[in-house]
């Protein structure tokens, strides 16, 4: 009579098969983890950009001490002021952490026409937000654009 041996090898290679569908399910996991978490970060970070430049742009609008608007209208004086003042005291001020630049079309400031006030992005940024609002500036409606960005 012939015995037969019975090879155990499928309940090795079954043992291969459930190490390998833990360590690949271990792996997706972390992945959605890492995924969630970035996500998560950048958004908190364009929002405080976003409430920066929201903020920066209601206080320069304001008829206040702050403000670069009189009677409705963007003052002028005020206007050199501000442009001729520490870009730091600018920043402190108007109580922006990151960078910022604001656009007015046709900006002029004591008698010379300049295309921006603040510090222009000269390099590539990794978050950058505009916030538009619109104004009277030598009695013609404008578009008042402050741009918040951070390396």
């Amino acid at each position: 009579m012939v015995l037969k041996i019975r090879s155990k090898k499928a309940q090795a290679w079954s043992l291969d098969v459930v190490v390998a569908i833990v360590i690949f399910m271990a792996g997706v996991i972390i992945l959605y983890v890492y995924a969630i978490n970035y996500v998560n970060q950048g958004g908190q970070q364009l929002d405080d950009l976003l409430y920066q430049g929201n903020t920066a742009a209601e206080l320069l609008l304001g008829d206040d001490e702050l403000g670069l608007v009189s009677n409705g209208k963007i003052n002028q004086d005020k206007l050199n002021d501000f442009y001729a003042s520490d870009y730091k005291l600018k920043k402190m001020r108007l109580g922006v952490k990151d960078d910022f630049y604001f656009i007015l079309q046709n900006l002029e400031v004591n008698g010379t026409l300049v295309g921006y006030a603040g510090l222009m992005n000269s390099t590539a940024v990794k978050n950058s937000i505009k916030v538009s609002r619109f104004s009277v500036y030598k009695n013609k409606p404008i578009k008042f654009q402050i741009y918040v960005w951070r390396n």
